[in-house]
C-alpha cells in the first residue's frame, strides 16, 4: 500500500515516473551540493584569516595580523614587496641587499643617478594615501662613507600630501620630510590651513637635526598627529634619544586625506639642472614599521 501511494503521487505512467525519479534525484543531489558548498563557505568565513609576512609583502596596506596597532612592517629579507607607489626607474633604483642590514637577512638599497629623470629624479617607495590622523613610524637608515657632502638638498623619508585635484590643487612639496643638506639631517614642515594650497604658498620651517653619521645604522622613530590647526604633534627620536618635539602646532595642508609615508631618495634640484657636488646617491633602509594611533614607541622601533 505504501509503494502504491508513492507511485500514485509521482504518476500513473511508468515512463513518466522513471523520468521524474531521475529528475528528482538529480535535483536532490544538486541541492545537497549547494548546501555543502554554502556550509563550507560559512565555515571558512568564520575562520580567522591567517596572514603572514608573505601576505604583507603582497600588500603593505593591510593590518598586520599579530599586532592590531601595527599597520605594516617591512624587513626586506626576501623581497622589496609591493608598495602602493613605486617610483623606480631602473634596476638599480631599489634592490634587496645583504651587504648591510639592521636586522634579519637583508635591507633595501636605494640608488639615484644624475640622469634618472623618469620619475623626476626620485627613487622612492610609498604607501597609500589614507585617513590615519595619527601614527607611529620606525625605520633605520644607513649612509655609506661614499655618501658625500652636497650643497643640494634631498629628502630621504617623506610624508607626502595627495592634492585635492577637484579643487584645483596640484602636487606640492611634502608637508613633512626628513632630508639631508650639506651633510646634516634636516626636518622640514610646511603648513597651510587654506582649503586650496598651491606650491610655495605655505608656512615653511626647517630644523637642523645634526650631522649625518656614516657607516652605521641610525634608528629613527616619528610620532605624528596630523592637523592644520594648533592640535598637531610631531615627535622625533634618533638612536633612542628625542631630538625634536613640536606639540600644539600645525603640520600639514588642509587636504581631504592625510599625508602618506614614502621612503627613498628625492633630489628635486636635479630636475632644474642645478649642479651640486655629487652625481649619484646611495643609501640603505631597513626595518620599516608603520603603526596606527594605538601603537607606541616600542612597537615600531627598528629591530623590535
Amino acid at each position: 500500500m505504501k509503494a502504491k501511494n508513492e507511485l500514485n503521487i509521482c504518476s500513473s505512467s511508468s515512463t513518466y515516473n522513471l523520468e521524474n525519479l531521475n529528475d528528482y534525484f538529480k535535483l536532490r543531489s544538486a541541492v545537497s551540493l549547494m548546501l555543502v558548498f554554502a556550509c563550507l563557505m560559512l565555515f571558512q568565513g568564520c575562520r580567522p584569516t591567517d596572514v603572514g609576512e608573505g601576505d604583507v609583502a603582497l600588500d603593505p596596506d593591510i593590518i598586520y595580523p599579530l599586532d592590531s596597532f601595527v599597520i605594516a612592517h617591512h624587513s626586506f629579507d626576501e623581497k622589496i614587496a609591493k608598495w602602493y607607489e613605486s617610483s623606480l626607474c631602473c634596476s638599480w633604483a631599489a634592490q634587496a641587499s645583504d651587504s648591510v642590514k639592521r636586522a634579519g637577512a637583508k635591507s633595501v638599497r636605494f640608488e639615484l643617478r644624475r640622469h634618472d629623470s623618469q620619475y623626476e629624479y626620485r627613487s622612492q617607495l610609498g604607501r597609500a594615501p589614507n585617513n590615519n590622523r595619527e601614527g607611529w613610524f620606525g625605520f633605520s637608515l644607513y649612509f655609506p662613507a661614499a655618501y658625500m657632502k652636497d650643497s643640494l638638498e634631498e629628502s630621504i623619508v617623506e610624508w607626502q600630501a595627495l592634492p585635492d585635484f577637484s579643487a584645483g590643487e596640484q602636487w606640492r612639496s611634502a608637508p613633512l620630510f626628513l632630508g639631508v643638506l650639506k651633510d646634516r639631517f634636516v626636518l622640514e614642515i610646511r603648513v597651510d590651513s587654506n582649503k586650496v594650497t598651491q606650491q610655495y604658498n605655505d608656512n615653511f620651517t626647517r630644523i637642523d637635526l645634526g650631522p649625518v653619521e656614516k657607516d652605521r645604522w641610525l634608528d629613527w622613530v616619528f610620532h605624528i598627529k596630523w592637523a592644520y590647526d594648533k592640535s598637531g604633534i610631531v615627535e622625533v627620536w634618533k638612536q633612542n634619544k628625542m631630538v625634536f618635539s613640536r606639540i600644539g602646532q600645525p603640520n600639514r595642508y588642509n587636504d581631504e586625506t592625510c599625508p602618506y609615508f614614502k621612503v627613498g631618495i628625492n633630489k628635486w634640484d636635479w630636475k632644474r639642472n642645478v649642479n651640486g657636488t655629487v652625481n649619484s646617491r646611495v643609501m640603505f633602509v631597513d626595518e620599516v614599521t608603520v603603526g596606527n594611533e594605538r601603537a607606541r614607541y616600542k612597537d615600531v622601533y627598528p629591530g623590535r
